[in-house]
């Protein structure tokens, strides 16, 4: 399938309660780094992807405010659409985004960048579904910043400490590509938790491991963090 049917969901609705009081008046993803609105950044990259159709941007809390920022900032632009689904679960969000999906799809979450080649991650995944994949998603090992220990599990006697170890398993970063027909299993679904357990059962969900910088915030600490810290 021609990479040209593609079309990509941001998902700008929540009320990022974990970032209060940085949230309290504006959401998330305005938020500034480097200057510029986060969701600047995201709608950047994927600008930069002339073969993508619609950028949907699925809003919820204090939508005006993203209305106000892509009539600022992205007027010309008529590839941008927006779809307000008030406060929703993300997997209504994609429901009522379909109306806008003609072929298969993207959906990127409103505080995460991935410094990775969009062209090339996709052209991949076309690879991939020979498999008869329904989607995939870019994934990535990460350090965490805290030191762990292990200790006696009948005594609580500590027994080695692990200075900033890399977790087992990769950690979830978004940038979902989607055949069109798994829509069929969204629609279908009451969470997004729901519908993401249902595709890895059914074994046609793939991973891209990634080894690129990414930029994810979702307390304060981190949203200082990223700010000094984003490319």
């Amino acid at each position: 399938m021609s990479a040209k049917k593609i079309d990509v969901i941001l998902l700008c609705g929540g009320t990022g309660e974990r970032l209060r009081p940085l949230t309290k008046s504006i959401p998330k993803p305005l938020l500034i780094v480097n200057k510029k609105p986060f969701l600047y950044h995201l709608i950047k990259k994927l600008e930069n992807y002339s073969d993508f159709n619609n950028i949907i941007l699925a809003v919820g809390y204090k939508s005006f405010l993203v209305r106000r920022f892509v009539k600022k900032n992205f007027n010309g632009n008529k590839r941008l659409k927006i779809i307000d689904s008030g406060s929703a679960d993300i997997i209504q969000r994609l429901k009522d985004c379909s109306i806008y999906i003609k072929g298969d799809f993207l959906i990127c979450y409103g505080d995460t960048f991935v410094d990775i080649d969009l062209k090339k991650y996709i052209s991949l995944f076309y690879k991939k579904t020979r498999k008869k994949l329904l989607g995939g998603l870019v994934s990535k090992y990460f350090k965490i910043k805290f030191g762990t220990l292990e200790f006696q599990k009948k005594n609580y006697i500590v027994k080695k400490f692990l200075e900033k170890p890399i977790l087992k398993n990769p950690i979830n970063l978004g940038y979902f590509i989607l055949k069109n027909k798994s829509l069929r299993l969204i629609n279908k679904s009451h969470s997004w938790s729901e519908f993401l357990n249902k595709i890895s059962k059914s074994k046609k969900l793939y991973t891209f491991i990634t080894k690129k910088n990414f930029f994810a915030f979702d307390t304060p600490r981190e949203y200082n963090e990223i700010k000094t810290t984003f490319i």
